[in-house]
């Protein structure tokens, strides 16, 4: 089932949404809990790629374009390892699995307010809001209404001093 379908609540089925909430909070934690883990993984690729570009540039700087005499200076190397190819394309893993642990934690923090919201269902159905709100509803007024209104033509069609008195109108 898609996530937005697993947040829906209706106060017809407040018992079912009770009854999985725990379930989806425990499911959609895990999946936050294993982009977390696949993110810092990434992390820790790109520390260790670094390092190993970092020692290969130190050790040959002239491949990479280092033509001076000198040893090559800090902000150099840095910039060297910032364009390696290698780093970048886990740079961009990096940023997608970040992408994934944030949509995860909105998730997470969505079951939450699901949580409090179906509280709240609860407390205003145990108080007999839904009743009591129906009542007040447009559509409910307005059958009472229009049951009245025929509830009344019919007794009145049905009244003999009624009847007479349309008679003589007619004529």
């Amino acid at each position: 089932m898609a996530f937005k379908d697993d947040i829906k609540m209706s106060i017809h089925k407040l018992d079912q949404a009770a009854l999985t909430q725990a379930e989806l909070y425990e499911e959609w934690s895990a999946k936050w809990a294993e982009a977390v883990f696949e993110r810092d993984k990434i992390k820790e690729q790109i520390t260790v790629l670094k390092a190993e570009v970092d020692e290969r540039i130190r050790l040959h700087p002239q491949k990479y374009g280092w033509a001076s005499e000198k040893p090559p200076t800090e902000t150099w190397i840095a910039q060297k390892i910032i364009l390696d190819q290698d780093i970048r394309a886990l740079n961009d893993k990096f940023v997608e699995a970040q992408y994934n642990v944030n949509i995860m934690a909105s998730a997470k923090e969505t079951l939450e307010h699901r949580k409090k919201g179906l509280d709240i269902l609860t407390d205003l159905y145990k108080g007999n809001y839904f009743v009591a709100k129906s009542k007040m509803d447009e559509n409910y007024q307005d059958t009472l209404s229009k049951k009245n209104t025929e509830a009344q033509s019919d007794h009145l069609d049905q009244d003999e001093r009624m009847r007479r008195r349309r008679r003589v109108s007619n004529e």
